[in-house]
């Protein structure tokens, strides 16, 4: 059997899989719209995450200065995360050794995954 055979055997019996737990979720999510007491709780969760954000805006706009260095840093983050992978893979191509060490020596070595989209769609955010 060749490794495109054994590929295309296995991605079908992934997607028979998550038609199976789609089908499973889909019939507790059914339950769930009709019990009372969970609706109760969803009511209730839904009020108090509103507060939770009232009071979290309230606490950023008290220090404007703050709220934007967070943002800055959290672009400046995604991006370093960016050439890091970016720098791995290159190295990766080239068969050299990918790893990269800690303030504690621990060392780390990349996971690399690979993820199937269809063709012509744009990738989603997980």
């Amino acid at each position: 059997m060749s490794d495109q055979t054994r590929l295309q055997e296995v991605y079908a019996e992934i997607q028979l899989l998550k038609k199976q737990r789609k089908e499973i979720k889909d019939g507790f999510k059914n339950e769930l719209e009709h019990h009372e007491r969970y609706q109760e709780l969803l009511e209730e969760m839904k009020k108090f995450k509103d507060e939770k954000k009232s009071i979290e805006t309230q606490v950023r706009e008290s220090a404007p200065g703050e709220s934007q260095k967070l943002q800055d840093v959290e672009v400046e983050l995604k991006a370093d995360e960016e050439l890091l992978s970016d720098l791995a893979f290159n190295l990766l191509m080239k068969d050299e050794t990918v790893e990269v060490t800690d303030q504690y020596k621990n060392r780390y070595v990349p996971k690399f995954v690979v993820k199937f989209t269809k063709e012509g769609e744009k990738e989603s955010k997980e």
